[in-house]
């Protein structure tokens, strides 16, 4: 009887050793297509939005894409800085999907650089989901008219000249994004980044200004184009 009881329990511990190590090798070896895939973003969007943006970041260490809406959460890849040649007189910014906000945070995928702009080979780039601050992202407008909610029939807050779009590479400059809605993106502007032959062409409501520090003020613009050399019309 304890030689069929010491059997037994050798035969257990080889099976249990057995398992273990198919596991671990399961673990090695990763997708079935041996393609490298991140983590998905763990947080979930507070709501969802659906347009283009570009990234506006001018430090050559590029922008950290993180996995949750956090400067202390794990940094999923890079975006490069805007791209600038001397001999051309602005800059091509990295393309990005935005697809949900939480707290300040968007939610992006699907990151490129513009190789018809660059006149080079696409630079590499983390290009899955991932969370970047607004203060990082910026948008082209073919609207005409910054209104206080998302929405048509919202109040106007802001007008540039006499009914210019916002489409002008002094808009883009100036903008960073805030909060976004389906296909409404909130978007705050700092007086000091317009050129000061627009600056004086704005026509900001005292409401856009609320709560917000001197020389900034915030609209919802929609007609959104995620093309930076053309119109999307």
């Amino acid at each position: 009887m304890a030689a069929d009881f010491h059997l037994h329990r050798a035969i257990l511990i080889a099976v249990a050793a057995g398992l273990a190590a198919l596991a671990s090798g399961a673990k090695a070896a990763g997708p079935a297509d041996g393609a490298s895939r991140p983590a998905s973003p763990a947080v979930t969007p507070a709501r969802s939005c659906s347009f283009g943006a570009f990234v506006a970041e001018a430090d050559p260490a590029g922008l950290n894409v993180r996995e949750a809406p956090s400067t202390a959460a794990r940094v999923l890849g890079k975006l490069p800085p805007t791209f600038v040649e001397p001999a051309m007189n602005y800059g091509v910014r990295v393309e990005v999907e935005v697809i949900g906000v939480r707290d300040g945070w968007f939610l992006i995928r699907n990151a490129k650089d513009n190789a018809d702009l660059t006149g080079r080979p696409a630079r590499p780039m983390y290009s899955g989901r991932g969370w970047v601050s607004g203060s990082k992202l910026t948008v082209k407008s073919q609207a005409d008219a910054g209104r206080a909610r998302p929405a048509r029939a919202a109040a106007v807050h802001l007008r540039i000249g006499d009914g210019e779009t916002f489409d002008g590479d002094s808009f883009i400059e100036a903008a960073r994004l805030s909060d976004c809605q389906g296909e409404w993106a909130q978007v705050e502007f700092a007086d000091q980044r317009f050129p000061a032959q627009d600056r004086a062409t704005l026509k900001v409501e005292p409401a856009a200004r609320a709560g917000l520090p001197s020389g900034r003020f915030r609209v919802w613009v929609d007609r959104l184009c995620g093309i930076q050399e053309t119109s999307c019309s």
